[in-house]
Protein backbone atom coordinates (compact mmCIF):
# COMPACT_ATOMS: atom_id res chain seq x y z
CA UNK A 1 0.00 0.00 0.00
CA UNK A 2 1.09 3.36 -0.72
CA UNK A 3 0.94 6.94 1.36
CA UNK A 4 1.50 9.58 0.86
CA UNK A 5 1.75 12.63 3.54
CA UNK A 6 -0.15 15.17 3.81
CA UNK A 7 2.13 18.42 4.33
CA UNK A 8 0.30 21.72 5.54
CA UNK A 9 3.51 23.90 6.15
CA UNK A 10 6.93 23.83 5.00
CA UNK A 11 9.93 26.05 5.14
CA UNK A 12 13.69 25.28 5.22
CA UNK A 13 14.07 24.46 8.63
CA UNK A 14 10.62 22.28 9.38
CA UNK A 15 7.49 21.32 8.41
CA UNK A 16 3.86 20.16 9.74
CA UNK A 17 2.70 16.77 8.06
CA UNK A 18 -0.78 15.59 8.80
CA UNK A 19 -1.09 12.51 10.71
CA UNK A 20 -3.77 9.94 9.95
CA UNK A 21 -5.79 7.95 12.54
CA UNK A 22 -4.32 4.52 12.78
CA UNK A 23 -1.06 5.10 12.13
CA UNK A 24 1.91 5.32 14.83
CA UNK A 25 4.67 8.07 15.03
CA UNK A 26 7.37 5.46 15.17
CA UNK A 27 7.85 2.32 15.93
CA UNK A 28 8.01 -1.28 13.70
CA UNK A 29 6.15 -1.74 10.08
CA UNK A 30 6.71 0.05 6.99
CA UNK A 31 4.11 2.57 7.33
CA UNK A 32 4.50 4.80 10.80
CA UNK A 33 4.67 8.31 10.59
CA UNK A 34 8.83 8.15 10.78
CA UNK A 35 9.69 5.45 7.96
CA UNK A 36 7.23 7.62 5.48
CA UNK A 37 9.18 10.61 6.61
CA UNK A 38 12.54 9.07 5.62
CA UNK A 39 11.16 7.14 2.21
CA UNK A 40 10.28 11.41 1.80
CA UNK A 41 13.56 12.55 2.59
CA UNK A 42 15.60 10.42 -0.29
CA UNK A 43 16.40 11.78 -3.41
CA UNK A 44 15.72 15.25 -1.60
CA UNK A 45 17.89 18.21 -0.97
CA UNK A 46 20.35 17.88 2.02
CA UNK A 47 18.31 19.77 4.81
CA UNK A 48 15.69 16.54 4.44
CA UNK A 49 18.07 14.15 5.05
CA UNK A 50 17.23 14.27 8.57
CA UNK A 51 13.09 14.65 9.10
CA UNK A 52 12.88 14.03 12.63
CA UNK A 53 8.97 14.16 14.06
CA UNK A 54 9.34 16.70 17.34
CA UNK A 55 6.36 14.80 19.05
CA UNK A 56 4.10 11.58 19.35
CA UNK A 57 0.27 11.24 18.44
CA UNK A 58 -1.60 8.53 19.71
CA UNK A 59 -1.99 5.23 17.13
CA UNK A 60 -5.75 6.49 16.61
CA UNK A 61 -5.66 10.17 17.21
CA UNK A 62 -5.47 12.27 13.88
CA UNK A 63 -3.78 15.46 13.95
CA UNK A 64 -0.89 17.66 12.90
CA UNK A 65 3.01 16.83 13.57
CA UNK A 66 5.94 19.26 13.72
CA UNK A 67 8.94 18.12 11.60
CA UNK A 68 12.46 19.33 12.05
CA UNK A 69 14.55 19.22 8.87
CA UNK A 70 17.77 19.36 10.72
CA UNK A 71 19.42 18.86 14.42
CA UNK A 72 19.33 22.27 15.02
CA UNK A 73 15.69 22.84 14.30
CA UNK A 74 15.12 19.58 16.24
CA UNK A 75 16.95 21.30 19.55
CA UNK A 76 14.78 24.33 19.25
CA UNK A 77 11.45 23.29 18.56
CA UNK A 78 12.05 20.44 21.53
CA UNK A 79 13.30 22.70 24.15
CA UNK A 80 10.19 25.31 23.21
CA UNK A 81 7.52 22.54 23.35
CA UNK A 82 6.11 23.11 26.67
CA UNK A 83 4.83 26.82 25.30
CA UNK A 84 3.18 25.25 21.95
CA UNK A 85 -0.43 25.47 22.54
CA UNK A 86 -2.03 22.19 21.47
CA UNK A 87 -6.26 21.87 21.05
CA UNK A 88 -7.96 18.31 20.35
CA UNK A 89 -11.64 17.71 20.28
CA UNK A 90 -13.26 14.39 21.44
CA UNK A 91 -16.88 12.70 21.44
CA UNK A 92 -17.28 11.94 24.48
CA UNK A 93 -19.47 9.11 25.88
CA UNK A 94 -22.93 10.55 27.91
CA UNK A 95 -23.59 13.68 28.76
CA UNK A 96 -20.98 16.12 30.27
CA UNK A 97 -23.04 18.36 32.08
CA UNK A 98 -20.24 20.57 33.21
CA UNK A 99 -19.71 23.32 30.90
CA UNK A 100 -15.92 24.00 31.42
CA UNK A 101 -13.48 23.15 33.69
CA UNK A 102 -9.64 21.36 34.19
CA UNK A 103 -8.70 17.58 34.63
CA UNK A 104 -6.22 16.97 36.86
CA UNK A 105 -5.94 13.83 37.44
CA UNK A 106 -1.93 12.60 38.27
CA UNK A 107 -1.00 10.10 35.60
CA UNK A 108 1.62 7.51 36.49
CA UNK A 109 2.42 9.53 39.61
CA UNK A 110 3.24 12.64 37.77
CA UNK A 111 0.97 16.36 38.22
CA UNK A 112 -1.38 16.26 34.66
CA UNK A 113 -3.99 19.06 33.61
CA UNK A 114 -6.03 19.55 30.91
CA UNK A 115 -8.63 22.23 30.41
CA UNK A 116 -11.72 21.26 28.60
CA UNK A 117 -14.84 23.11 27.47
CA UNK A 118 -18.23 20.62 26.77
CA UNK A 119 -19.58 21.82 23.30
CA UNK A 120 -22.80 20.33 23.37
CA UNK A 121 -24.22 16.90 23.15
CA UNK A 122 -25.90 14.98 20.14
CA UNK A 123 -27.66 11.65 20.43
CA UNK A 124 -25.49 8.66 19.69
CA UNK A 125 -26.96 5.21 19.31
CA UNK A 126 -24.59 2.75 21.74
CA UNK A 127 -23.62 5.42 24.28
CA UNK A 128 -27.38 6.99 24.10
CA UNK A 129 -25.80 10.11 23.78
CA UNK A 130 -22.21 11.75 23.23
CA UNK A 131 -20.51 15.10 24.05
CA UNK A 132 -18.10 17.14 21.86
CA UNK A 133 -15.74 18.75 24.45
CA UNK A 134 -12.87 20.60 23.46
CA UNK A 135 -9.54 20.10 25.17
CA UNK A 136 -6.56 22.47 25.90
CA UNK A 137 -3.33 20.27 27.00
CA UNK A 138 -1.35 21.99 29.79
CA UNK A 139 1.18 18.98 30.32
CA UNK A 140 2.00 16.32 27.89
CA UNK A 141 1.02 13.01 29.38
CA UNK A 142 1.19 9.74 27.66
CA UNK A 143 -2.88 9.28 26.53
CA UNK A 144 -3.87 12.36 28.39
CA UNK A 145 -6.88 13.37 27.10
CA UNK A 146 -8.23 9.77 26.46
CA UNK A 147 -7.28 8.70 30.67
CA UNK A 148 -8.67 12.08 32.12
CA UNK A 149 -11.90 11.57 30.09
CA UNK A 150 -12.06 7.83 31.59
CA UNK A 151 -11.33 9.21 34.95
CA UNK A 152 -14.32 11.80 34.49
CA UNK A 153 -16.80 9.10 33.69
CA UNK A 154 -17.30 9.80 29.93
CA UNK A 155 -14.28 8.06 27.90
CA UNK A 156 -13.53 9.03 24.36
CA UNK A 157 -15.74 6.91 21.97
CA UNK A 158 -14.13 4.38 19.82
CA UNK A 159 -11.39 4.11 23.13
CA UNK A 160 -10.86 0.49 23.57
CA UNK A 161 -8.23 0.69 26.37
CA UNK A 162 -9.74 3.58 28.60
CA UNK A 163 -13.83 2.96 28.02
CA UNK A 164 -15.69 0.31 29.61
CA UNK A 165 -18.47 -1.72 27.49
CA UNK A 166 -20.21 -0.92 26.04
CA UNK A 167 -18.11 0.44 23.25
CA UNK A 168 -18.63 2.11 19.66
CA UNK A 169 -15.89 0.27 17.00
CA UNK A 170 -17.83 1.67 14.19
CA UNK A 171 -15.44 4.18 13.06
CA UNK A 172 -12.14 4.12 15.85
CA UNK A 173 -10.90 6.65 18.26
CA UNK A 174 -13.12 9.86 18.10
CA UNK A 175 -10.18 12.19 19.01
CA UNK A 176 -8.45 14.77 16.64
CA UNK A 177 -5.81 17.89 17.11
CA UNK A 178 -7.57 20.91 15.62
CA UNK A 179 -4.79 23.30 15.88
CA UNK A 180 -1.40 23.30 16.81
CA UNK A 181 0.76 26.72 17.57
CA UNK A 182 4.28 26.66 17.55
CA UNK A 183 7.26 29.12 17.64
CA UNK A 184 9.38 29.12 14.37
CA UNK A 185 12.79 27.68 15.30
CA UNK A 186 14.91 30.14 13.66
CA UNK A 187 12.87 33.39 13.81
CA UNK A 188 10.75 32.70 17.07
CA UNK A 189 7.63 33.58 15.40
CA UNK A 190 4.54 32.34 16.23
CA UNK A 191 3.03 29.72 13.77
CA UNK A 192 -0.21 27.93 13.62
CA UNK A 193 -2.38 25.22 11.89
CA UNK A 194 -5.88 24.43 11.73
CA UNK A 195 -6.88 20.45 10.65
CA UNK A 196 -10.44 20.09 9.84
CA UNK A 197 -11.80 16.59 11.60
CA UNK A 198 -12.46 13.74 9.65
CA UNK A 199 -15.64 12.48 8.51
CA UNK A 200 -16.68 10.04 11.30
CA UNK A 201 -15.97 13.48 13.57
CA UNK A 202 -18.62 15.36 11.67
CA UNK A 203 -21.63 12.90 11.78
CA UNK A 204 -23.55 15.52 13.79
CA UNK A 205 -27.43 15.07 12.60
CA UNK A 206 -29.31 18.67 12.06
CA UNK A 207 -30.92 20.14 14.92
CA UNK A 208 -29.60 16.51 16.55
CA UNK A 209 -26.79 18.93 18.13
CA UNK A 210 -27.68 20.95 21.33
CA UNK A 211 -25.01 23.62 21.84
CA UNK A 212 -23.52 24.02 25.39
CA UNK A 213 -20.83 26.42 24.90
CA UNK A 214 -19.26 28.66 21.99
CA UNK A 215 -16.49 27.95 20.40
CA UNK A 216 -14.74 29.27 16.83
CA UNK A 217 -14.24 25.61 16.33
CA UNK A 218 -17.85 24.44 16.51
CA UNK A 219 -18.13 24.94 13.27
CA UNK A 220 -15.84 22.09 11.89
CA UNK A 221 -17.89 19.79 13.65
CA UNK A 222 -21.18 20.34 11.45
CA UNK A 223 -22.61 18.16 8.87
CA UNK A 224 -21.47 18.71 5.17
Amino acid sequence: MSLELNVLFEDDEHLVVLKPAGMATHGQGPATLQKLLSRMGQGAPSNHDALQPVHRLDFGTRGPVLVAKNSEALKVLQANWPTNTKIYHAWMSGTLETARGQAKFALNGKPSSTAFACLGHRTWGVHGTASLVEWRLETGRTHQIRRHASGMGHPVVGDLVYGPPPAYTGHGLHLTCTRLEWNHPLTGDRMHVEVEPAKKMRRVLPRSFHALTPSPYLHFFEPR
